[in-house]
């Protein structure tokens, strides 16, 4: 039995199951109610009597540590951000009982960059339902679908894609390209669409749910920036065989050139271009960068082996905070119903 601690404005159906409590906070959707609305939860979570807590980076991990003293339990956070610019010791994720990262490299920079942290880090790949089918051209046709799920904060970001896609037009190349986000920005990247001339081939929408189920209409997904959080989207579209062409990321370990994606000098025009051209043009190689990725995926991230490896998580961070405690272990550790925040 998992409770999950969540605003009331969350998405929370596409991840909650029957056997799941939720609880809301902040109760009292007003900055003055703070101390309130923690004592709100904090008796809803003793009344649910959680065995653990876990929490996630970034997110409320100073929330997590505080409710881990109030109630005497011990907390995990899966960090899904890099911590390069981390001051540690003022970070909260410095008391927590286990750390997981869900990537090498952020196993590996949490490592470097909170000295005494190491053997509190658990390395658990994200779970991930690969689909049996690859979609990458396999719907038939010579337009090609590309889409990419984005903020539309910047149109620097965004004009030489859309230059490049304007090349590929001329030349004679059939796409059709969905940008999915929100963002300051978007005024001016439909402006810029529209003096491309790019208005029938490029759509603007907001992150339609569920996401799985657009990816798995397209052919490319493109990853356009590393934002240095891991990116859910990116492993969907990768378990659902969409070929990936971007900029090279830091963060989750997926992406390999030449291997999983391929990469493009996002600063480059024609290196776009060119990068474009070739998985455009050669079809069946860009289908086999996708079925690699799906392999890649099948063989790391096993949705079973991240079930075994956060419930080992928890029997360990249980049994380091009862020796914490000087309290002896009479029993062995059942399965702990966990506080998710």
């Amino acid at each position: 039995m998992s409770a999950l601690v969540c605003p009331s404005c969350a998405d929370s159906q596409t991840i909650l199951c029957p056997s799941v409590e939720r609880i809301e906070h902040p109760a009292l959707r007003l900055p003055i109610f703070w101390s309130q609305n923690r004592k709100i939860l904090l008796d809803h979570l003793l009344r649910f009597k959680p065995t653990i807590l876990h929490t996630f980076s970034p997110g409320q991990v100073h929330l997590a540590k505080w409710l881990s003293k109030q109630l005497q339990l011990p907390f995990v956070v899966t960090c899904h951000e890099n911590p390069s610019r981390w001051s540690c010791f003022k970070n909260p994720i410095h008391h927590a009982a286990r750390v997981i990262a869900p990537s090498k490299p952020i196993a590996d920079r949490l490592a470097e960059k909170c000295p005494g942290l190491e053997d509190r880090i658990e390395q658990i790949y994200i779970g991930s339902f690969v689909e049996d089918q690859c979609s990458c051209f396999s719907h038939g046709g010579h337009v090609a679908s590309l889409v990419a799920v984005h903020p539309l904060n910047s149109l620097k970001l965004f004009a030489p894609f859309l230059n490049a896609v304007r090349h590929l037009v001329l030349d004679g190349f059939e796409v059709m390209v969905a940008l999915m986000g929100t963002g300051k920005a978007e005024k001016a990247i439909r402006a810029h669409i529209r003096k491309l001339g790019l208005t029938s081939l490029v759509t603007v929408v907001p992150p339609i749910r569920p996401m799985q189920s657009v990816l798995s209409g397209a052919d490319v997904y493109l990853h356009l920036s590393d934002s240095g959080v891991f990116d859910a989207q990116l492993l969907e579209a990768m378990a659902v065989g969409l070929a990936v062409v971007g900029v090279p990321e830091t963060t989750s370990g997926l992406l390999h050139d030449g291997q999983t994606a391929a990469f493009w000098d996002s600063a480059d025009e024609l290196n776009i271009y060119g990068c474009l051209k070739n998985v455009l043009g050669q079809r069946e190689k860009s289908r086999q960068l996708a079925q690699n990725a799906q392999a890649y995926l099948r063989n790391q991230n096993s949705v079973s082996r991240m079930v075994d490896k956060l419930m080992n998580t928890y029997i360990q961070a249980q049994q380091s905070h009862k020796q914490s405690l000087k309290t002896p272990d009479e029993s062995p550790a059942s399965p702990p119903q966990s506080s998710l925040g």
